[in-house]
């Protein structure tokens, strides 16, 4: 396994990753089981007496299986059932096949994408309920669902709620909001558009849901929608700093104070450039796809700029040089005046002429 380099702006440093530990020969069906059963991955590490970075390598595999999908910190949710294993005498194999792969014929669709145009996707939206909504309780949305044939799943988080799968997106419903998780991908020039088009479909589905549910989430007598976007990332296809990281098998993660906030991502083989925090990621967007917009229009390379440094700190030194030469002359020209000041005050007196004579000789040589 590769390494992961990792780059905080805050101290500047380079961090390693450690690769995770060899996995342990325990089924993925044990771990679902545990995490049906509302254990987090700490207290399941221990249950099963292997290192939590046995464990995280196992989750990461269900998670790319679409088995799992982690809700927050600590907290993951079962999707689906993990991979049936086949036995074949004493060897046993895992069916490793994606059921989220996409197919050739979908990839061959990204061909056709411009480098660093805007790829929007992983929207998780947040609805907020309306207080007093009728009949929303978790007692009576379990009966509506099964009254009128909808297949749902008891949410084991806190509070309880219900996920359905409604025109092929995983949705939550719990008492005070509407969760809905949307991996569509939406293009566009920016990360503005894009997010536009991806509120504008998630809005449709909100409005088909409502009629599914025979529910209203609108406030102010329908005409306004209390909801965030709590999850959001976008990605400039086909960069050019993507591809070198990419083909030199490397990658990046950079990260602030406020967490990861970009990263060199591979999907869909599209070599992006992605922000990916859940708060700023379209404003980060904007601002990297400006800053390779300009580099494009005024090629600078690190030569460039070390020379361009290097002609002001000589163009700094003969100012230097100069300034000190100017001092130097103002001094001299001080003491002449200073002397022929004397002289003339002396000449005013009664002084022998040959006095003033050697007084002027003095002058000439200052002068000289």
């Amino acid at each position: 396994m590769k390494n992961s380099c990792i780059l905080d702006l805050q101290s500047k440093e380079v961090r390693i990753q450690d690769p995770p530990t060899r996995p342990a020969s325990y089924s993925n069906l044990s771990l679902v089981q545990l995490l049906r059963s509302g254990l987090r991955p700490a207290q399941i590490a221990a249950q099963l007496k292997v290192p939590k970075t046995t464990l995280q390598y196992h989750l990461d595999q269900l998670k790319r299986l679409g088995v799992v999908s982690k809700c927050g910190y600590g907290v993951w949710e079962v999707l689906a059932e993990p991979p049936k294993e086949v036995r074949k005498t004493t060897q046993v194999g895992q069916d490793k096949t994606d059921p989220f792969r996409t197919s050739s014929t979908k990839n061959s669709n990204f061909s056709t994408v411009k480098p660093d145009t805007v790829r929007a996707h992983a929207f998780m939206l947040t609805l907020k309920v309306p207080k007093g909504l009728r009949n929303w309780t978790g007692e009576m949305r379990r009966r509506f669902l099964l009254e009128h044939g909808l297949d749902f799943t008891p949410l084991r988080i806190a509070g309880g709620g219900q996920r359905i799968i409604f025109k092929g997106r995983k949705v939550w419903l719990t008492n005070p909001s509407v969760i809905l998780f949307d991996r569509a991908s939406y293009f566009a020039n920016t990360s503005k558009d894009s997010k536009q088009l991806a509120l504008y479909k998630l809005f449709q589905l909100v409005r088909q849901l409502e009629r599914a549910l025979d529910a209203d989430f609108t406030e102010r007598a329908g005409r306004q929608y209390r909801f965030k976007v709590s999850k959001q990332h976008y990605a400039l296809v086909k960069n050019a700093l993507a591809e070198q990281y990419d083909a030199e098998g490397k990658k990046l993660q950079v990260r602030t104070t406020k967490g990861l906030w970009f990263v060199i991502d591979n999907s869909f083989n599209l070599h992006e450039a992605e922000t990916v925090h859940a708060e700023t990621a379209d404003l980060d967007n904007l601002k990297v796809q400006d800053f390779f917009n300009s580099l494009k229009e005024y090629p600078i390379t690190t030569d460039f700029v070390l020379r361009a440094m290097n002609g002001i700190q000589q163009n700094q030194v003969l100012f230097a040089e100069n300034i000190h030469s100017h001092i130097r002359a103002i001094q001299d020209l001080s003491f002449a005046t200073k002397e022929l000041v004397g002289l003339l005050e002396r000449s005013k007196g009664h002084y022998p002429r040959d006095f003033m004579q050697t007084s002027l000789a003095t002058l000439g040589r200052c002068e000289r």
